[in-house]
């Protein structure tokens, strides 16, 4: 495994503060925003480091919200995610990481279509079991987790889009750490190199908590999704050139 200097690791930091903030403030972002960056800046920071920092952030945020969180609507998401989970690692097994980086590009993609047209499914149980297998395979193989969930969820208020998004991420990425450390996809390496984008992480996160009634949530939404092109442009022309 490469040695990654300090500059890209301060890059990769201020991916993952940015990524936060957004998260904190809708719910939902923060491998959206910082997963192409990561990779882009070293393929070694996703999964595995990018997914240790999501765990962190997920814990807080299900504290924060866990009042609002319904287990018996979570309840066939979470069951679906454990065969979601399973796929994605062997995606991880099976993909070179120029298919890897094709993969990443088509998740977020989907997350901004989901974003910019304001698609919504019926939040049934089938829907709900369907968006929790996609969500296993997409976030424990990029760590993108999060678009197939919005899109069954996405009609609901923010409220309680945020505690139940915050409730499915605390389980959902445990699951996908537990199912990276058993395929070998995070080794101690990869934690070492997620302590310095942990804290970065929390400061975005608490900042969101303290500033977000300063932002114009058009702005931040729009932002956002520019952000995530961009970077998705970047990661391939890095990856595939």
């Amino acid at each position: 495994m490469d040695h990654i200097d300090t500059f890209t690791l301060l890059l990769a930091a201020l991916a993952c503060f940015t990524g936060a903030y957004v998260q904190t403030a809708i719910g939902f972002g923060m491998a959206v925003v910082a997963a192409p960056i990561l990779f882009y800046l070293d393929p070694t920071l996703v999964p595995g480091p990018l997914m240790v920092v999501l765990l962190v952030m997920c814990l807080v945020n299900g504290w924060r919200f866990r009042k609002g969180i319904e287990l018996n609507l979570l309840a066939p998401a979470l069951l679906a995610r454990i065969p979601g989970s399973a796929v994605g690692v062997w995606l991880l097994v099976v993909l070179p990481i120029k298919w890897l980086a094709v993969l990443i590009a088509i998740t977020i993609m989907l997350g901004v279509l989901v974003r910019l047209k304001d698609i919504a499914l019926p939040m049934t149980r089938a829907n709900m079991a369907l968006g929790g297998f996609l969500s296993g395979v997409m976030g424990t193989s990029t760590t993108i987790g999060g678009p197939p969930m919005v899109l069954v969820m996405h009609g609901a208020d923010m409220h309680r889009i945020r505690a139940n998004l915050a409730g499915f991420f605390v389980v959902s990425t445990l699951m996908s750490v537990g199912a990276l450390a058993t395929g070998g996809f995070l080794t101690q390496t990869h934690l070492e190199l997620a302590l310095p984008l942990a804290p970065a992480a929390l400061l975005g996160n608490w900042l969101a908590v303290h500033t977000l009634h300063l932002v114009s949530r058009p702005i931040m939404h729009y932002g956002s999704l520019s952000l995530c092109t961009l970077a998705v442009i970047g990661m391939l022309i890095n990856t595939l050139s």
